[in-house]
């Protein structure tokens, strides 16, 4: 056997040892178990989850604002004797805000390894707060677009980095839930902007926006507060080279009493092992990502990220605007977006039951195709110009709020558990910028589809996203595997070994088998 067979050998040994001791209670209990015992992880969990909720919160704000006459007059130029805002600064505001967000996802990789996760919530809250405060005193709209731009690098910088802190702190039977609760912070933040701003549609000076702006500060100022009360990552503290910190952040972790030792050794060497394989005296960049050993694992990812958009982020994010310039009266519109968002956050938290039953792959395809028919739907009632069926697109896009949760939390932890530990922090960059940069192609054409005064294509949209769907859903089939259940080190030997996708649920170690 060859020194390099010898050695990998040698590490998956003392690897296994390290992970049956530190994950017999835990593989032994139920996800609700794990879920009832690990309190303070949950707290953990809804902290690092507000940079969803931000970017959720922030999105619909400004799709809210287009829909109010105060902001249109504001922001608009008359034509025939209507405010109304040109689809080009719509699309300028909505790819910048994504360009934003993709530019704040990178940036933060570099300094999450430098620094540790837990500055980089401060940071990232620092950034927030002076986007909004540009926003709330413009005036115009290229200083609206600056403040969007500052504001979205903060959102990229809080998801990315809560995403990699809760992957890191979670034990493995709690973490596809814990990280697809970036669907339902998203959705709550959706929520909040809908309740905030429908009650101020009718007001016709600067603050009917302005508190929609304002409300925005609750959530840095949170983070601000909070971000020197949490214990670092100790993966990160690990890797840095501090076992003892790491050991101490264990504790503050988990359970009252708990022995940590085990827990700190299977890091330990699950870090050692992955510096092994890529060479130690490398140091972690971007570039491991595409190489042999990284590049499914980065494919994987950024088919993850990319779902959002191909079953029709962009399109609902738009929905009110769409809705109204449809020919729906504003109040119908409200009541609808808001029966869509509660659709939303009713599928997140069905979802968190149904991922330790059916796994995250499973999920995923049958969200994927549930949002395809509802795009039939769409696509059929754009065909026709009568009132029955201006309700009938305006229910059908609302009705694939239901496949979010299926679809974008289980692709969420998907996304946060197939890259090595080593490069995690990086490959949640690398995923998030490309979602957002992903996304800023979406904001771009999209206005200029269903403006009455562009494309004007009105609910034949839907054929449109149909199209995406299906090639989403396919691509999940043939190369996006089943994490439910794996510890880091377990994924790491079926990427590895070279498994399919539809393996993954079922493999078992050799050791195990015997």
């Amino acid at each position: 056997m060859s020194p390099r067979k010898d050695h990998e050998k040698a590490t998956v040994e003392h690897l296994d040892d390290a992970v049956r001791t530190y994950g017999s209670d835990e593989e032994s209990k139920s996800a609700w178990q794990t879920l009832k015992s690990n309190p303070k992880i949950i707290a953990l969990c809804f902290f690092a989850n507000v940079g969803p909720l931000m970017y959720g919160f922030d999105n619909l704000a400004t799709s809210l604002c287009l829909s109010m006459p105060a902001f249109e007059l504001q922001f608009g130029e008359m034509v025939n004797g209507s405010p109304v805002i040109a689809a080009w600064w719509q699309s300028v505001w909505n790819a910048m805000g994504q360009i934003g967000t993709m530019l704040g996802a990178v940036a933060i990789g570099f300094i999450a390894d430098r620094f540790g996760r837990r500055v980089c919530f401060a940071v990232s809250a620092i950034f927030s707060a002076a986007g909004i405060a540009i926003l709330y005193i413009c005036s115009t709209p290229g200083i609206f677009l600056a403040g969007k731009t500052v504001n979205a690098l903060s959102l990229g910088m809080a998801i990315s980095v809560g995403q990699t802190y809760v992957a890191e702190i979670t034990p493995v039977a709690m973490r596809g839930i814990a990280l697809s609760g970036f669907t339902f912070s998203m959705n709550l933040g959706y929520m909040i902007a809908a309740s905030v701003a429908f009650g101020r549609l009718t007001i016709m000076d600067a603050s009917a926006y302005r508190v929609l702006f304002a409300a925005g500060w609750v959530w840095p100022g949170l983070m601000l507060l909070l971000f020197s009360l949490i214990p670092e990552s100790p993966f990160h503290l690990v890797r840095q080279g501090s076992p003892e910190k790491a050991r101490k952040a264990l504790i503050r972790l988990s359970p009252k009493g708990t022995d940590v030792t085990t827990q700190l050794t299977a890091i330990e060497w699950l870090v050692e092992d992955e510096r092994a394989l890529a060479n130690e005296a490398q140091s972690a960049s971007f570039v491991e990502l595409f190489n042999k050993d990284n590049i499914r694992r980065t494919r994987i990812i950024i088919y993850c990220n990319a779902l959002n958009q191909m079953i029709g982020a962009t399109f609902i994010g738009n929905g009110p605007y769409f809705l109204i310039s449809a020919g729906l009266p504003s109040s119908s519109t409200g009541m609808l977006v808001e029966i869509g968002i509660a659709f939303a956050i009713c599928s997140s938290i069905i979802t968190w039951f149904l991922i330790p039953r059916t796994g995250n792959r499973t999920l995923m395809l049958w969200g994927t195709a549930g949002s395809a028919l509802f795009f039939i739907i769409i696509g059929v009632s754009g065909c026709f110009y009568t009132k029955a069926a201006k309700w009938t697109t305006g229910i059908g896009l609302q009705l694939i709020w239901w496949s979010i949760g299926p679809c974008i939390g289980p692709a969420m932890s998907v996304a946060g558990q197939v890259s090595q530990a080593r490069l995690r922090a990086k490959s949640q960059s690398l995923g998030f910028g490309f979602n957002y940069f992903f996304s800023a192609i979406w904001n771009v054409c999209v206005p200029y589809m269903f403006n009455t005064d562009e494309g004007n294509l009105g609910g034949k949209m839907g054929f449109i996203y149909l199209a995406t769907a299906v090639i989403a859903w396919v691509a999940i089939f043939f190369d996006v595997p089943e994490t439910k259940g794996r510890s880091f080190a377990e994924l790491d030997e079926m990427f590895q070994e070279g498994l399919p996708a539809r393996e993954f649920k079922t493999w078992r170690r050799e050791v195990d088998a015997e």
